[in-house]
């Protein structure tokens, strides 16, 4: 069941906005104290130089301090601002100014030169210039001190009328950055629309690769598209290759067992009734091995593309396999398993191999192995090497390749698919080994797979 989620479109949107409200919170705030400090130093530079005009019309003499405040030193400041000063002696007398006005002055950093602090008088903010002049007099801070604030109403309305301006323009550029944003995120997720049209546009029987082009972003998507609907095809084209065959096979036997039925009860004489019924249970017999073939071979193929190759241990197998085979045969022989006593480890499907090494089991039982059937299994090299030996007859070189391809005609009258050995050789090659045939003359015959060693 498909679970709808959030649209894709809509994350994006929300993580562009996310982003892009951060990044303009971030601009005006960058902005506001950009242009507060500058506001600040110039701001400051006028209201020193106002103090340093003031100070620098303030002398000693008479063992006084004398001050003549020139007018131009107060018309350099904003208008719309109140301003307070105060001219102290070295004794800290106010000689001068609002004698109320009493900042508190640093007398040790006089020296360092003029200096800017905020303050507050009479409840209100203001900033202060504060400038120190030597007198020649001794005293513990030899200085006139000229302590010059206004408040900052200028300031702050400077500064807020740069920042609405910039607010406003960043506010503009933000509302076209995300509306460009949007149009490009669509047309960037447009792709995927074009995919899902040319999939809609395919007739259901129509499993070619898909064939327009992408972004290389979606490249793997289609890539999975394309892996599923190759696989969605083999797997048809299997079901109809096995439907196909099934038909195919089962048609003479299933006709010819119905043909000795309606015999069966057309015939009055026991002696042929009995023949009959023995034609039928042979028959069926023989159709119930087929079915039971073609299901095996059904089964092999279909594995082989859907199930995830596992570690399997082939002394763990073969014994499994002899008991579940070798328990049915109906004569005495001698049988034998010789193996490595430590793990002989592949990878690959372990129902498919059992079924595979019955099958050679089989056939060693129903065509040969009159008295002997040893199985061997060695490393050689990076494969290991299952040699299924009997001492019977075997297959004739020449039918060697005949027996690997399944449903084949029998070159010895023999009924049956000839799909015993063919599966066999189906599954080895899906595992990546391979089946081979060894004739002893003398000695008897063997059926030898190779199978590659688990890394």
């Amino acid at each position: 069941m498909i679970v709808p989620g959030r649209s894709l479109y809509l994350r994006l949107v929300i993580r562009m906005g996310a982003v892009l409200a951060f990044a303009v919170v971030a601009v005006l705030l960058g902005i506001w104290f950009s242009t507060r400090s500058a506001v600040d130093r110039a701001y400051d530079r006028w209201l020193l130089g106002s103090a340093l005009q003031v100070a620098e019309n303030t002398w000693y003499q008479n063992g006084e301090v004398n001050v003549d405040v020139p007018l131009a030193a107060f018309s350099a400041l904003a208008p719309g601002d109140q301003i307070f000063y105060t001219v102290l002696d070295p004794n800290g007398r106010s000689v001068a100014g609002d004698s109320e006005f009493r900042p508190p002055i640093p007398w040790d950093k006089l020296a360092d030169g003029p200096i800017v602090v905020d303050g507050t008088y009479q409840e209100m903010p203001i900033r202060i210039a504060i400038v120190g002049r030597r007198m020649p007099v001794t005293s513990p801070h030899p200085w006139a001190v000229v302590a010059l604030a206004h408040t900052q109403n200028a300031r702050e309305r400077f500064t807020r009328g740069l920042a609405d301006n910039t607010l406003l323009i960043t506010i503009a550029t933000g509302v076209l950055t995300m509306l460009a944003a949007l149009w490009t995120l669509r047309q960037a997720l447009a792709p995927l629309k074009q995919i899902e049209g040319a999939i809609r546009a395919r007739d259901p029987n129509d499993l070619a690769p898909l064939a327009v082009t992408v972004p290389a972003e979606t490249l793997a998507l289609v890539g999975a598209i394309n892996d599923f609907m190759q696989r969605l095809a083999t797997s048809r084209a299997l079901m109809r290759r096995v439907i196909g065959d099934a038909a195919h096979q089962l048609r003479t036997p299933v006709t010819a067992l119905t043909a000795q039925a309606e015999m069966l009860t057309q015939t009055q004489d026991e002696a042929a009734r009995q023949t009959h019924i023995a034609r039928i249970q042979k028959q069926a017999r023989g159709l119930g091995g087929l079915i039971h073939q073609l299901i095996n071979h059904a089964m092999v193929q279909h594995r082989a593309e859907s199930v995830a190759p596992t570690p399997v241990d082939l002394n763990e197998l073969l014994p499994t396999a002899m008991r579940e085979t070798l328990s049915y045969a109906t004569r005495d022989i001698d049988v034998a398993l010789h193996a490595p006593d430590e793990p002989c480890m592949i990878v690959g499907d372990e129902l498919s191999l059992r079924e595979a090494i019955k099958n050679v089991l089989v056939n060693a039982l129903a065509y040969g192995a009159p008295h002997r059937l040893h199985v061997d299994v060695m490393r050689v090299g990076d494969q290991w090497r299952l040699r299924f030996f009997d001492d019977g007859p075997g297959i004739p070189e020449q039918e060697w390749q005949r027996v690997r391809s399944p449903f084949s005609s029998r070159a010895d009258g023999r009924e049956g698919a000839s799909l015993g050995l063919a599966m066999v050789a189906e599954v080895v090659h899906a595992h990546g080994g391979h089946m081979s045939f060894e004739h002893v003359e003398g000695e008897g015959f063997a059926v030898v797979l190779t199978l590659p060693v688990a890394a």
